[in-house]
This record gives structure tokens, sequence and C-alpha cells, in this order.
């Protein structure tokens, strides 16, 4: 029965837009912003290409400014022209109690570290004591890694240009989770739908060739006489892969557009503001080359060319805006890919520079995230951003506890556990790499550094608020009855203190723990026999309110690493802790992401249903825009992020909702997300409700994964949570319903 249900789960969402077979065996298989952040580019003004927000904007999506959209691992633009509705059902204009503290970029910086080109677009953001960290990806780069700018006295270098610094703890990117795209001439995989064309390949009656796909050159940074172009991701029901499972940010169907008129009219249109794609020169002249537009009458494909015999096979044109014939320092070459789309509208997608077409041509899980995460900071810092020219290694489960390899009785083999001081005792040179997932014993080379010095942001104004610098967030724990109401426990497992309570469920004995470290809670169990419904939950003692005319606000910041068989959740429930054994007796709300690629992001209604990982409750479907009067009907795609894009196997991604006893909001990493009218059964009423944060493991042994957690979590998982708090009583999010409508029916 659970494949039957993740197979039917799965075809619902394909079925609306296209007419999919749906059987027991379908199964799906397997942009970065952060506001009130700063950037190695010089600040940008009120054209579009720059500027910095913090909290929560109206409903349409805004970022920062960058060489790259957020389909091809670049951020966005901060200025959204949509304008908030400022009705009742949004627009209360609240502002978050989450404050980002921007990071200054530092090229002076003098260290012993060796002289190297500098990364471009570097933006780094702290919340607490937590960063993250984006910038431009690096040709030739296979990971990236941030560390604290050591003393001199320890680093070493060879002529080789392999660096060592001693004791140093490296977090590294490592590789997007992500399946591949099918290539030029390469058989279509079952159940694909999108092939990405660039040499000797048919696009729409001209055959492209390889050289064909530099169009010109343009700037990664805003200044005089450059404007940006932004990446417009169509709204239509059809713009998108709804029929299989190869869908990224890149697939969506794109415009390019220049002019702010026109941007704010689509954004108006609900179109998704994939943000400043590159950035051009804002007139024509002998340095030049105008980039043409056409789109196809019969099926709405968009291509992009310039003069030459692609121009003269295509006939009437537009202009869209001008490219540079010569590269400088500070350009890098436009290039296009086509994407062709069995199961809707086909487009070019515009990158600037090699990294990024490598990145929307070959999608896939051998492309390092360009997003660093590091936490735990509480003193003025300064970050050290590496790119590297080989991977960080796997030295081995980094875990919050030591445990040594076992076979389990039901044949099950699991690794070592190895805590930081394991890991640290075992290097040589004491060196860590956090989330290496590249071959043991390399020495990463880097290929470009720069400094950022950033400092600790104020501690959240919450009810409730858990940073996890040290162990007393969570209290002095101690043993308790597991929480069955029959009192068979098993493979169950409870810890109390006076701030939390916490719950194993359906775990390997000994294989599960919680500690911090590193500045955040580090979570890893495996699932019971690897063929159980495991589960963390995390339930403060001190609970929030839900109320009819305010909201609650809950936020978590967690590595979400998605698939329909392990993800992160939250949990807002009229029942006491333990929640989770008594769900059958109550209302919950669950925020969760969900399915194999491309994830979900979900809000479901619990009425008086025990939650499981076989057993999920209704929930609103907020990807697509559908009749008020049938939703079966779909008009067309919502503007908001591809989750996936957002995902990275060290990178933490923020979730927060507003709740009322009425309505619930969704941001995901600050960005409107989506909205839904909550029924009038199944969810608390107003009054005292528990806030659970956890994740879930379902077997695990038959997973569909990818190359690095395959190899090294495949029977295993673990998580760092952060930044985990609520807050009752606050008004409603600033919202924009013309751009992002609230749902109001629930998919049963």
């Amino acid at each position: 029965m659970e494949d039957f249900f993740l197979g039917a789960r799965g075809c619902l969402f394909a079925a609306l837009v296209a007419s999919v077979a749906c059987s027991s065996s379908d199964s799906h298989s397997p942009a970065n912003h952060h506001p009130g952040s700063s950037s190695s580019s010089e600040d940008a003004g009120p054209d579009g290409s720059g500027g910095s927000t913090s909290g929560h904007g109206s409903g349409g999506t805004s970022s920062q400014h960058t060489g790259g959209s957020k389909s091809s691992g670049g951020k966005a633009s901060t200025n959204d022209a949509s304008t908030p509705d400022d009705t009742d059902s949004g627009g209360g204009g609240t502002s978050s109690p989450i404050i980002h503290v921007p990071g200054t970029p530092d090229p002076n910086v003098k260290t012993a570290l060796p002289p190297l080109p500098q990364l471009t677009n570097v933006v780094a953001s702290a919340v607490h004591d937590d960063v993250e960290i984006t910038f431009d990806p690096i040709d030739g780069a296979q990971d990236y890694r941030v560390y604290v700018l050591p003393d001199d006295s320890d680093v070493s270098h060879d002529d080789s240009g392999h660096v060592t610094v001693k004791n140093a703890i490296y977090r590294c990117s490592g590789d997007r989770q992500m399946p591949a795209a099918t290539e030029d001439g390469t058989p279509q995989v079952p159940g694909g739908g999108i092939k990405t064309l660039v040499d000797g390949q048919d696009v729409v009656g001209y055959t492209r060739k390889l050289s064909e796909a530099t169009l010109g050159y343009v700037y990664y940074s805003p200044g005089d006489g450059r404007v940006p172009v932004y990446a417009m991701g169509d709204p239509a029901a059809n713009a998108d892969n709804g029929c299989y499972f190869q869908r990224w940010g890149a697939s969506r169907a794109k415009k390019y557009v220049v002019d702010p008129s026109e941007r704010a009219t689509l954004l108006k249109a609900a179109w998704r503001d994939d943000g400043v794609a590159f950035y051009v020169p804002s007139a024509a002249s002998s340095s030049t080359t105008s980039v043409y537009y056409t789109t196809t009458d019969s099926d709405r494909n968009r291509l992009y060319y310039i003069d030459g015999p692609e121009a003269m096979a295509r006939g009437s044109k537009q202009t869209a805006f001008q490219v540079l014939k010569a590269s400088s320092d500070d350009t890098k070459p436009l290039m296009r890919v086509f994407y062709s789309n069995e199961c809707g509208i086909s487009h070019d997608e515009l990158v600037a520079g090699q990294a990024r077409f490598n990145w929307v041509r070959q999608q896939g899980d051998q492309i390092p995230v360009p997003d660093l995460h590091w936490a735990g900071i509480t003193q003025d810092t300064t970050l050290v951003i590496e790119a590297l020219q080989d991977g960080c290694p796997y030295q081995g489960f980094l875990a919050p506890i030591s445990l040594q390899a076992e076979v389990s009785q039901d044949k099950i083999s699991y690794p070592a556990w190895y805590t930081l001081s394991d890991l640290q005792k075992a290097s040589s040179t004491g060196e860590v790499y956090v989330n290496g997932q590249h071959d043991a014993g390399v020495n990463p080379r880097p290929i470009a550094r720069s400094f950022v010095k950033i400092s600790p942001g104020p501690k959240p104004d919450m009810d409730w608020f858990a940073g996890f610098q040290s162990d007393d967030d969570l209290g002095a724990l101690t043993s308790a009855p597991c929480g069955e109401p029959s009192g068979t426990c098993f493979q169950e497992w409870e810890q109390r203190s006076d701030k939390v309570q916490i719950s194993y469920l359906t775990m390997e004995t000994d294989r599960h723990a919680a500690h911090t470290f590193l500045g955040e809670l580090w979570v890893a169990y495996a699932d019971s026999a690897a063929d159980r419904n495991g589960k963390f939950r995390l339930t403060p003692l001190q609970k929030a309110t839900l109320n009819t005319d305010s909201y609650l606000h809950v936020t978590m910041t967690v590595d979400s690493f998605t698939t329909a068989r392990r993800y992160p959740q939250f949990l807002i429930s009229d029942l006491d802790a333990p929640v989770q054994q008594h769900m059958a007796s109550g209302n919950t709300v669950v925020v969760e992401t969900f399915m194999d690629f491309p994830n979900t992001y979900e809000v479901q209604v619990c009425d008086h249903q025990l939650w499981d990982v076989n057993n999920q409750c209704p929930a609103f479907d907020v990807y697509h825009v559908t009749d008020p009067n049938d939703s079966t009907k779909v008009l067309s795609l919502a503007p908001n992020d591809e989750v996936g894009e957002h995902i990275g196997m060290d990178r933490g991604t923020r979730f927060d909702v507003y709740a009322s006893t009425k309505r619930i909001y969704m941001f995901l990493d600050d960005q409107p997300y989506g909205c839904a009218v909550l029924p009038t059964s199944g969810v608390p009423a107003a009054g005292p409700v528990t806030v659970t944060f956890g994740d879930v493991l379902y077997h695990s042994g038959v997973d569909k994964l990818f190359t690095y957690t395959a190899k090294d979590m495949q029977t295993e998982t673990r998580h760092h949570y952060d930044n985990l708090g609520f807050k009752s009583g606050v008004a409603a999010p600033d919202w924009d319903d013309n751009r992002l409508p609230c749902v109001t029916t629930i998919n049963k």
C-alpha cells in the first residue's frame, strides 16, 4: 500500500495539467535569496539592480541582485514592482522579527593564505548566529568551502596550490541532489520529458551548433551605462514540465526583459520573478550587437538569437536587448540552452558564464551548489569563502555521538558514526570537512577566494526561540515513557526536560541522537530495519496561541534534502506533547516538504487523523492556480520558487508560516510561497497549541537517492536545525492576493 500511495499522490499533481496515466507503480523519480544581505558588487539604486530588504515582503518574490537568475544557480533582484493588496486576507503590514545582518566583503585582508582571484557577487547575511553565503559559480570549481580566517601560523601551502590550515573546520557546499537533464541526442530517460538542446540539434526548424550557444558578452554586476535583464517565469498552466520528474527552476518558460514597465506588467500578471539574470549595455553602439526574440505562433516556444544564419531562418523578430561583441574583465559570455518540453512550452534559457551554462545544460548531482552555510558566530568574524578545484573529502558520517560500524540483526550494514572531535583526531592536520562528499584523503586546491566580515544578528523577538549555541536550549534531558496510548513502545524512546520533549520513533536501537555543536542542533538516526516509519519530534513545553484575528508565526531553519521518504516538518496542534502518538484525538496542521524531485512545500490538515509517512493528511496544492469553481482545472502556475533549488545537503533553508484559525501563509527563504484558506474542521480552535519540529525517514532501504546520498546516507539521515521559534498574536504578513491567491480547495 505504501508505494501505491506515493505513486498516486505524485500523479495527482501531474494529472491536473496533462492527461497522465496513473497507476500504483507511477511515482516521481529522482536561487537563493537572503534579504538584507550585502554583495561584493557595488550597491545599486532604484533601477532594480540592487539594494536590500528585510522582513517578509508582498506576495511576490524579491531578492538580491546578481549575475544570474535563481534558476541557474544565482540570486535575484530586490526590487519587486508588485503592490501589496491590503485586504483583510493579508497586508497586515507585519515586519518579521527575524533580522538579517549583512556581511561586508573585504578585499584587503592581510593573511598568509596565498593570493587568488576573487569570487564575484558574494552575498552574506546573518540571522542570529547563522550565516548564509551565495556567490556566482566559478568555472572549473568542483566544490566550495567556508571557514573562519585562520592565524597565519596555522597556514601552509605548496607550489601545486594545496593549502593546509591546521585544525580548520570547513563547511563545504557539496553537490546538488537533483536528476540530470537529457542532453542533445541522448535517448530520453523513462519519465523524463525535458531535453536540453545545444549541439547539432534541431530547434524549431533550425539546426544549432555548439559554437552558436554563445550570443555575446554581458556584465555580471551593475554599473554606469548598464541595465539589468530580468528573467521572468511564464505563469501559463503548461509553462513547465507538469507531467514528469525533470523540472527545475530553469525548466519554467522564460521571457527576458529590460523595460521596468514591462517587468511591472508581468509581475502584476503573476509571472515568476527569477530576478536579474545579468546586465547589458543600456544603448546600442559599435561595440554591441542585438539579441533578438521570437515566439512561435503554434506552441509559444520562446527563442533568442543574434544576426546570422538563425536570424535569417527565423524571419520576423523583435529586439530584446544589446550585448557586447567582445569580452572584458567584468563580463561573462551570454550562453543559451534550449529547453525542449514534451509536456508544455519550450524556451531558450539564457545564462551568464560557462559554469551556469553547464548547470542548466546538464542539471544533475555532479554540480556543486553555489551556496555556503556557517553557524555559531558569537562576535565579529571574518569568513573565508573559496572555490575549489577538487571536491571536499568524505571523512565519515558526522554525527552527534560516536558509534562503531555494525551489521544489525536485520542484516543492514550501518557505517561508523564520528563526532567532530573524532574526525579532528583522525586527521593528521586536524582539518575537518563538514559535508565533504568526495574521495577521502584529497586536499582540495582553492582556485578563487573572497573574505567577508560578518557580525551575529540580534536574537529574534519570539515567545520561544532556540538558537542552539549550547545544550542549554534543550535543558537537562532525562528518559521518559514513550507516550504511546497502548503503553507498547516498539523501537521508541522519549526524553524530557523542563524545556522540551523529544521523541525518537521507530528507530534502530542506539542509532539515534540529538546534540548541539557548531551552533546548531544536530540530529541523526536510522529508521528501524531500514524498513519502517522513523520520525524525530521536538516539542517546546511552552505553548503558543492560535487566534482568529491574529497570527502565530513559526520559523525553522534546517538542511532540507527531501524525497518521498525523508523530509523536515513542523506541526501545530491542539494536543499536548508528545503529539505524534495522539494525533487521532485532536486537530493538527502539518507543514512539510515532500515528494521525490521535484519537491513540494505543503500544508496538510489532520482532522483527528494519525498522520504518518504512508498516511498523509489532506493537503493544499499551492503550486497550481485552479478554477475557483472547478479545482481540477488549472488556470496557471503560481509565481513561487522551485523548492528543490533552495535545498542543499549543508544549506540552511528557512521555512516560515503565519497561521490563524482561518488562514495560513507560507514563506520559503523569506519569499512568499503560498497561502491557504483553512477548513472549518480539522484546524485547532483558538487557544493554546503546541508547536513540534522534526523530520522523518521512512523505509530508507528503497529510497530513491542520488550519487552521494545513495553511497553515504542510504539507511540513515541527518539534519542540523537552527533558529527554531514561534511568536503568537502577530499581524498578518504583507500579501498580494493578485500574485499569490489563497487556495481554498484541499485535496483529499
